[in-house]
């Protein structure tokens, strides 16, 4: 009988939640500034890169101003870094390994990330037609391409990228009503790295004696514009 009871009980709960439109979806584009940052003593950031993101998302409403939101997303991003002493044994993924990159070379990094976002996310209720959120989470990333420019090498095929990475977001938006379930989505995201991306083996003293692999991290901030349904 108890069990009857919370069987009844939880299709009760979740005929609820797809009553109220539990679960919503939608497609998105847009531009992103990328940029990589590091507390090594002997690298140092030079510059951003613009790229774009493009995927699909799925929020999961718990409750009426609550939900947990996921999907699926394309990242290009990148950034520059020069390194004081320069290194060694740089890999490109075809030809012969470069045995020595010369101090203060920048390094121009042009990559291709496939994440996996989940955060949670708060909103308003509709006010007019638009609807406030506010959301944070982690993001799992797998890098699918890395290119690397810098002297007269051009987008050489890199291996010194790992392949996984993990990142913290925080962000909000808005989402504009048109039609019954058809919203309009626009958002802005901060994406901070929290694992180092890179195994380059980096000089570490002028004499070019020794090396370490500096901690480097990628960083970003991406807008999202896309249709809701």
């Amino acid at each position: 009988m108890k069990k009857i009871i919370l069987i009844l009980i939880s299709l009760f709960f979740f005929g609820n939640i797809f009553a109220q439109q539990a679960i919503s979806g939608g497609l998105y584009i847009g531009p992103t500034m990328s940029w990589m940052s590091t507390d090594s003593k002997v690298a140092d950031t030079k510059g951003m890169k613009f790229g774009y993101n493009f995927g699909a998302l799925v929020d999961f409403n718990l409750i009426d101003n609550f939900a947990i939101s996921t999907g699926i997303q394309f990242n290009n991003l990148g950034g520059n870094i020069a390194y004081k002493y320069g290194f060694t044994n740089l890999k490109p993924k075809e030809g012969a390994v470069i045995d020595t990159v010369f101090p203060g070379t920048k390094i121009k990094y042009n990559l291709n990330y496939i994440g996996v976002p989940v955060s949670f996310k708060g909103k308003t209720n509709e006010i007019g037609y638009m609807t406030y959120f506010l959301k944070a989470g982690v993001t799992p990333l797998i890098n699918i391409k890395t290119l690397g420019s810098f002297g007269e090498n051009e987008k050489l095929m890199l291996k010194e990228i790992n392949l996984f990475n993990v990142a913290w977001h925080i962000g909000g938006g808005i989402e504009y009503s048109l039609s019954g379930n058809t919203r309009i989505l626009v958002e802005i995201l901060y994406t901070g790295g929290l694992i180092d991306v890179d195994k380059t083996k980096v000089f570490d003293v002028p004499d070019m004696t020794s090396t370490s692999n500096p901690r480097i991290a990628l960083n970003d901030i991406h807008l999202k514009v896309g249709v809701l349904f």
